[in-house]
């Protein structure tokens, strides 16, 4: 951030702990809250935000290579395509004496096109569902997989 913009206080859910798992729900919260208030400019909000979510990734991938004898940290899909988050992971894997891998810019795509590509595994197969299908936000491929945690799931 530049010297006119001003860092929007928010949190960075589970930095620090052992546990490998993610969790943004009390980040999104704390932007809803800053947006709400009206004492922060759009750009430092969503500044801060990609900030926020940059330093719990890198310290959730840390845990995680901590835990694995990997010798190159990958990296793809959407937030691969994040500049700040590419840079700080590629960075980690440096200090961390690991190689770095990551697709072309181009060849990182969103959950948009993952979905599609399983709705047209999903037909191939005969699989369909009515219009009438209620939307989840968390929709296993697999309905008969053992549910995780994130997935409405608690530990």
């Amino acid at each position: 951030m530049d010297g006119d913009s001003a860092a929007v206080p928010l949190p960075r859910p589970l930095i620090g702990s052992a546990e490998p798992h993610f969790s943004f729900a009390g980040l999104k919260s704390a932007v809803q809250r800053a947006v709400a208030s009206g004492a922060y400019a759009p750009a430092d909000i969503a500044a801060s935000f990609q900030q926020a979510v940059v330093d719990c990734l890198v310290d959730r991938t840390r845990i995680a290579l901590e835990r694995i004898d990997a010798p190159t940290l990958v990296i793809a899909g959407g937030v691969a395509a994040n500049r700040a988050i590419r840079t700080a992971l590629q960075q980690l894997a440096g200090e961390q004496g690991r190689r770095f891998s990551v697709p072309p810019g181009w060849l990182c795509t969103d959950n948009a096109a993952m979905i599609a590509w399983a709705g047209a595994e999903r037909f191939a197969l005969g699989l369909v569902d009515t219009l009438d299908a209620p939307a989840r936000a968390r929709w296993p491929l697999d309905p008969d997989a053992e549910k995780v945690r994130g997935a409405g799931v608690k530990a």
